[in-house]
């Protein structure tokens, strides 16, 4: 049975998610695009005739969400829009009886994200959050290593990733913005978030320091691996300007503590000028693992305490004989279900996660097998970038429950404010 798939928001990821809708055709007949909207229908028609050329079909084009929901007959929807939009377009999809996915962060805020989840339990329909990260099949290998003791118990984890410099993140208006949720701890934040959560548990409390160090960004061309699935975007932010001033944080220095008595140590900015730092490593009883940069196809490393060379890759499979890639995820990477490394361009990395993604929703659907990233996981990823914002704005510990719960929202009470929360 083929559903009817919508899309929502057709600039950059709305492209990519076009690319991982086209590789879930080849391998799983399971939903067909039916409709694309975007307020700006030559950014819309741009993903369609992608779509078309590839497949054959031709998604119907629409500039008004109202409209598409009432006339397009759809299942599901997937919302890859700003995510202020987030919770608006998700409520009006169930109150049409269509099922979501949404692009991470969840939503705006954590009060969003509340409301969402609401409504996804009045109508019984599904929410699931396009978190990718966790999806790469080393990741997997990275979580089953660290479940089977691979290096003992887990002590504490080090997260640091500072780069960036003047300019604006993708060069997106939007991004400058707090009461958009643009904020790189928000965007990119949650994408780590997730992973600290897969891979450790629960984060129970978190200190942080936050501070806006750059504040006056350039408009810069993209580079680098994205810049294809953003040329054809219509920009309405700032738009013809040089520069733009931002208004949310840059920066973010965090300590955070896990349910189990693991301590963090998150550190992440966008406003380091000259050098780039990224450091992601977790350290047990027995040894360390280095989880590998995700969609990078490289193998985790161990490195165990008495011997001078990290383990091989058939030694660290040894670690994790049961470990194997799902039905899902296995026929995106040729039928394989064990491999400790893959070579693959990162384009191709990516429309193969998106479409893992789809494959999920669909199934979820048709046979209600829970999603993996629901609405209580995409809160905590949210929860935690909020938790240091939280945190950073009254220079006090926070606790994740009382972020969870909305009883700390300081921070967030302008954003809540500017989105009719």
């Amino acid at each position: 049975m083929t559903l009817r798939l919508g899309l929502v928001g057709a600039g950059g990821m709305g492209m990519r998610h076009a690319h991982g809708y086209i590789e879930l055709r080849k391998q799983f007949d399971s939903f067909g695009m039916a409709a694309i909207c975007d307020l700006h229908e030559p950014a819309a028609a741009a993903v369609a005739n992608e779509i078309e050329q590839a497949t054959g079909e031709r998604p119907q084009v629409y500039t008004s969400l109202d409209r598409m929901l009432d006339e397009a007959k759809l299942d599901a929807l997937d919302i890859v829009t700003d995510t202020r939009m987030h919770h608006g377009f998700a409520i009006a999809a169930f109150e049409h009886g269509v099922n979501v996915l949404t692009e991470k962060p969840m939503g705006v805020t954590i009060k969003a994200c509340q409301v969402m989840r609401q409504a996804a339990l009045k109508y019984k329909k599904i929410i699931s959050v396009a978190e990718n990260y966790r999806r790469d099949p080393m990741n997997r290998l990275t979580k089953a290593l660290i479940d089977a003791g691979a290096i003992g118990e887990p002590h504490f984890y080090e997260r640091i990733g500072l780069s960036g410099g003047s300019d604006l993140m993708h060069n997106t208006g939007w991004r400058a913005l707090k009461s958009r949720a643009g904020s790189m701890i928000i965007e990119q934040g949650v994408h780590d978030a997730d992973l600290m959560n897969y891979f450790m548990g629960d984060i129970e409390s978190v200190y942080a320091e936050t501070a806006i160090f750059t504040k006056t960004r350039r408009r810069a061309p993209m580079s680098g691996a994205l810049t294809k699935f953003y040329s054809h975007r219509v920009e309405d932010q700032f738009a013809g300007e040089r520069t733009v001033e931002i208004d949310q944080e840059d920066s973010a220095f965090a300590v955070l503590r896990f349910a189990s008595g693991a301590i963090g140590h998150f550190a992440m900015s966008n406003a380091s000028h000259g050098h780039t730092v990224s450091v992601d490593t977790i350290h047990g009883s027995t040894g360390t693992l280095l989880p590998p940069p995700s969609r990078s196809g490289k193998s985790p490393v161990i490195k165990l305490e008495g011997r001078e060379q990290p383990i091989s890759e058939a030694d660290m499979l040894s670690l994790v004989p049961d470990w194997e890639l799902d039905d899902i995820t296995a026929p995106f990477w040729d039928g394989a279900r064990r491999l400790a490394s893959y070579e693959m361009p990162f384009a191709d990395v990516d429309r193969k996660l998106i479409a893992i993604e789809y494959q999920e929703l669909y199934q979820a659907i048709t046979t209600k097998m829970p999603v993996e990233v629901g609405p209580e996981m995409g809160m905590k990823a949210l929860g935690f970038a909020y938790a240091t914002l939280e945190s950073g704005f009254t220079r006090q510990p926070v606790r994740m429950a009382d972020i969870l719960e909305g009883t700390v929202e300081g921070y967030q009470r302008e954003v809540n404010a500017a989105n009719g929360l």
